[in-house]
């Protein structure tokens, strides 16, 4: 079993009952709910996303807003309070749904400019394939080899950790993870600005172009439950919980289909009064 997260749309009129709608909304992808194995999705579920950053950022101005939804408590009672300006779901009007794109964008800026900030105090660093190469040397690995081969020691790991420990690499490494530490980068993925070769990753790269390969683009809510009760996750064709199967369902499906891009548009087009509400799975 592992996790997942998902976005469920509710009509705007299901503001006051929520938990009882999300519920049912649900209920026809339960494990072991007697329907078709394609339906057996979820064991556990839970409001949730405002505490960790993973849910909605809230629109500027509306963070106190009492139609916004914040975490249920865990299972064992205890509950955390959202982040700023973060929250588990609530009206569509009051959420901003560019955050994540916005945020990430910033973020990759600032990594960069942490680079050409740093470069200035310190001496300049030699390539990791300088590194590389006396590594080779030392331990008889031919230079032609560019990976590991039987009978040959590995020159790779201690020409990185060489590489890193020189004073402008570990001063830019130790910054940039207290930059990923002090932010919502985890919304974006374990890997998201990552960094082994930072000479040429962040400082043989323009500022645009570094931006470009390290932001998120979307929303980032591909996994969804929409008004008319279509189950679309992990970029599959929808699921419909009006039907028995996807195999003999005659309606024409909410979204195109389960791809990111297509869900973005969905959830963009929807009323501003719909409720969008971040539920975090155990499937």
């Amino acid at each position: 079993m592992a996790g997942m997260r998902i976005a469920v749309c509710l009509p705007g009129s299901m503001a006051g009952t929520v938990n009882e709608a999300v519920a049912e909304v649900m209920a026809p992808f339960e494990i072991g709910g007697g329907r078709a194995d394609e339906f057996d999705i979820w064991d556990y579920y839970r409001i949730c996303g405002g505490a960790e950053g993973f849910g909605f950022a809230t629109r500027a101005g509306f963070e106190s807003d009492p139609r916004l939804l914040h975490d249920q408590p865990r299972f064992n009672g205890t509950s955390e309070p959202s982040l700023p300006g973060m929250c588990a779901g609530g009206p569509r009007g009051l959420l901003d749904l560019s955050a994540n794109h916005a945020e990430s964008v910033a973020l990759a800026g600032r990594a960069w400019d942490l680079w050409t900030e740093l470069s200035s105090r310190y001496p300049a660093p030699e390539s990791l394939e300088a590194f590389v190469a006396r590594s080779k040397a030392e331990m008889g690995v031919p230079q032609y080899l560019t990976f590991r081969m039987e009978g040959y020691p590995d020159p790779w790991t201690p020409a990185y950790e060489r590489y890193q420990a020189q004073p402008l690499c570990s001063a830019y490494l130790s910054a940039l993870d207290d930059l990923k530490r002090t932010s919502r980068s985890h919304r974006y993925g374990t890997s998201f600005l990552d960094c082994f070769d930072p000479i040429q990753r962040v400082g043989g790269l323009t500022r645009e172009a570094f931006i470009s390969q390290h932001s998120r683009y979307g929303l980032g809510f591909n996994n969804v439950l929409t008004l008319n009760g279509w189950w679309y996750g992990d970029g599959d064709p929808g699921l419909h919980s009006a039907c028995e199967s996807r195999a003999v369902c005659p309606h024409t499906p909410d979204i195109g289909s389960g791809s990111g891009a297509d869900v973005d548009r969905y959830l963009l087009g929807l009323p501003d009064d719909a409720l969008l509400i971040y539920l975090r799975l155990h499937v």
